[in-house]
């Protein structure tokens, strides 16, 4: 197995991180000998689009022949996706939706003719199924009998990743985060975990979950 680790909170010790963290160790559990491939969008953030890359994207004439080096970020991204069996992500809930850093990422990896190609029903995905496990973390609470605010990061995870075929994604979910001290927060960390039976990613690709 081939794990893609990515993370996107600012702060060492964010609850998004402890939980994507937990995430690999259970993966490691049932897969020792697993790979780890880590991107850290916090502390290394993926450049956002620059006028060679939003030029060669303008038509299919210059997506043709783009402005030199114009993809290769994008390029050396996707095939990290292509690489991995299982895709991890931790992100906290920034104003409701994902933070920029993993928006910037998304706009690197959602390219038309190479992880999606356009048609009149829509997008139709370019890239091989996996799972994507993705550990959220809010300070409020956005899910259940007691949100008190709105939830767009899962919905538009779900639209833009499934646009480019990865389908089969399992969010677990930290919330309220701002008035849980560390002992709460680790019982909400497990039950998140809970929620996901990780024997089923001893095999690859994963027969529980994807098919």
């Amino acid at each position: 197995m081939n794990i893609l680790h990515i993370d996107c909170s600012p702060r060492p010790g964010a609850h998004s991180r402890k939980l994507s963290m937990a995430i690999v160790e259970r993966l490691l559990e049932v897969s020792p000998g697993a790979g780890i491939s880590r991107r850290d969008l916090a502390f290394h953030p993926v450049p956002h689009p620059w006028p060679d890359y939003a030029t060669a994207l303008s038509s299919p004439a210059t997506l043709a022949t783009p402005p030199p080096g114009s993809l290769d970020v994008s390029e050396f991204l996707i095939r990290e996706v292509e690489a991995a069996d299982v895709i991890v992500v931790g992100t906290p809930m920034n104003n409701l939706t994902v933070p920029s850093v993993l928006k910037a990422w998304i706009d690197q990896v959602l390219r038309a003719g190479r992880t999606f190609r356009s048609t009149p029903a829509g997008k139709v995905g370019l890239l091989r199924d996996r799972p994507v496990l993705v550990g959220i973390a809010s300070g409020g609470t956005f899910a259940g009998d007691r949100a008190t605010q709105p939830d767009f990061l899962r919905p538009y995870l779900s639209a833009v990743l499934g646009s480019t075929g990865l389908k089969t994604l399992h969010f677990l979910t930290v919330q309220a985060t701002a008035f849980l001290d560390e002992d709460q927060a680790i019982v909400a960390r497990e039950q998140a975990l809970a929620t996901i039976d990780f024997k089923c990613f001893a095999e690859v690709p994963c027969p529980g979950c994807i098919g």
